[in-house]
């Protein structure tokens, strides 16, 4: 299936399939269409503001694309933090403004799953800038732990802004 930048046309439940996949030059439409919504803050503050090659260059080795019944829905990456072996890892995870919050959590769910198989997961990290309601609302209603917030730490819209920390513990198996 080439990738597109169609929408989901229903809303994901329980039987939706999710999946991930590396990014593939087909899905760089698809891609770039999710950086032309305002508020789509994969690694960036200002999504709509990059040009192709500056999107292209926010995507690492291991940004994933996520598809909702093979339709893509959103990107993810999990990076190492204090070193491979720490457990503990830094989670970018972004969802297209099409898909309701609710699929938030399914897609968080989801995304630790497979992190849990494919490595021991201590601590999970996620950084969600103050002026972005959608990612708060988002880490919120996936049950995260709030942290604190980091303040004045990015310039946007003419005002200073911080980062917001949120994380998840999980017992060591």
């Amino acid at each position: 299936m080439t990738a597109t930048s169609a929408t989901p046309s229903t809303t994901p439940d329980e039987l939706a399939v999710w999946t991930a996949r590396p990014i593939r030059p087909a899905d760089h439409p698809a891609v770039l269409a999710f950086f032309a919504e305002p508020d789509f803050h994969f690694r960036t503050a200002w999504p709509d503001t990059r040009a192709e090659w500056e999107v292209l260059d926010l995507l690492g080795e291991d940004t994933r694309l996520l598809l909702v019944d093979g339709v893509p829905a959103g990107l993810f990456e999990a990076e190492d933090i204090a070193g491979a072996h720490a457990c503990h890892l830094q989670l970018h995870l972004r969802l297209t403004a099409h898909m309701p919050m609710s699929a938030w959590t399914t897609a968080y769910r989801e995304v630790t799953r497979a992190l849990c198989w494919q490595r021991e997961l201590v601590r999970l990290t996620v950084m969600v800038g103050s002026w972005d309601t959608r990612g708060l609302a988002a880490a919120r209603l996936a049950g995260l732990t709030e942290e604190g917030e980091l303040p004045a730490v990015v310039m946007r819209d003419g005002g200073r802004h911080g980062t917001v920390f949120f994380s998840q513990i999980r017992e060591p198996r």
